[in-house]
């Protein structure tokens, strides 16, 4: 039987400003420009108590937490610890697939047979490990599959160990929330909802399969198998290189002066292309 672990780093960003300067810690802070119309791109936990997160304009962020910090986007540092951490990860298994800057899959089947350790142990050391060498929390899930190990390490945060198999994913699975399901879109749940498929067990109940076609199309199958536990996809080595670099930015006013929006596109493509060429 396979064990896939699902490493999910928590609240990346402003975790990562907290690693490089250790006054932020324990302090509510945002990631996010600082404009009229910025919007928030990770909050950490503390700033979460307060309410705040991710896409949430950052004037409601501020009107929610009087102290809160802001700090700008600073990807050269989280592509740096990005990469220290897929490096640490491989050092117990090279059967791993970036999915994505701060999360991945890794194949630790082998690993636990020949280490004979149970996967919640090797979890436990994993996080003090990542912990302890980048000073960054991480959630884990464990599973026989991509999906379902996806779904566990989203269980728990930060720093939670969950595991999902064949004799609890009913249990723990099957009352979510339709729109917690990995793989289908915010725009896509309202849709399900309406035509009473409200949680992850109705997408596996076989008499929903018909609606579930209707809105959802090919991949229909897809999701009523993995809903019920199954997902044949296997942990891909080859998907790691990285395949787009892209540069965005928030106007402070709408607009539609065309030489403003040229200006500002290539101002983009210059961003871009510096970064293809580096």
């Amino acid at each position: 039987m396979q064990i896939i672990f699902h490493i999910d780093l928590n609240a990346f960003y402003a975790s990562a400003e907290m690693a490089n300067d250790s006054s932020l810690e324990g302090k509510p802070l945002v990631i996010s420009g600082n404009n009229r119309r910025a919007i928030v791109s990770t909050a950490s936990y503390e700033a979460r108590k307060y309410g705040i997160h991710s896409a949430m304009p950052l004037f409601q962020a501020k009107q929610l937490c009087k102290n809160l910090i802001i700090k700008p986007v600073n990807f050269d540092l989280y592509r740096r610890l990005s990469s220290q951490f897929f490096e640490l990860i491989s050092t117990y298994s090279p059967l791993l697939e970036i999915a994505s800057i701060d999360e991945c899959y890794v194949d630790f089947s082998n690993y636990i047979i020949e280490h004979n350790i149970h996967p919640y142990k090797l979890a436990k050391i994993i996080q003090n490990d990542v912990l302890n060498t980048l000073k960054l929390k991480c959630s884990i899930g464990i599973a026989p599959n991509k999906f379902m190990a996806k779904m566990a390490s989203d269980m728990k945060k930060p720093m939670g160990i969950t595991i999902l198999n064949k004799s609890n994913y009913k249990q723990l699975l099957w009352p979510l929330d339709v729109s917690e399901m990995f793989g289908i879109g915010k725009k896509t749940a309202p849709k399900l909802k309406e035509m009473g498929i409200l949680t992850i067990g109705d997408v596996a109940n076989y008499d929903n399969y018909n609606k579930l076609r209707q809105i959802i199309g090919k991949n229909a199958l897809l999701l009523y198998r993995k809903a019920n536990g199954i997902d044949i996809s296997k942990v891909n080595t080859e998907k790691n290189e990285l395949k787009s670099v892209g540069n965005s930015t928030t106007l402070q006013y709408d607009t539609n002066d065309i030489e403003t929006i040229y200006e500002t596109l290539r101002i983009l493509c210059s961003r871009v292309s510096f970064r293809a060429k580096k």
